[in-house]
């Protein structure tokens, strides 16, 4: 298992920035608790890291808003 899943990434236009996965299932099959575990870990981690990178798109896109 890696240490980076990049499942989800994000859209962003003049409607806003919205989630979106990339990956079809969200994570390899389960077997054990421990696994069930580390795989939602990832994908929390993911999730994390695209809400980072939204919201620096949002001040983009607001900071271009307020230059025209």
């Amino acid at each position: 298992m890696s240490d980076k899943m990049e499942i989800f990434d994000f859209d962003i236009d003049t409607h806003g920035a919205r989630v979106v996965v990339r990956l079809h299932p969200l994570c390899s099959g389960c077997h054990t608790d421990r696994e069930v575990d580390a795989n939602i870990k990832l994908l929390k981690e993911d999730l994390d890291a695209v809400a980072v990178r939204m919201k620096a798109a949002l001040k983009v896109q607001a900071s271009k808003s307020l230059a025209r």
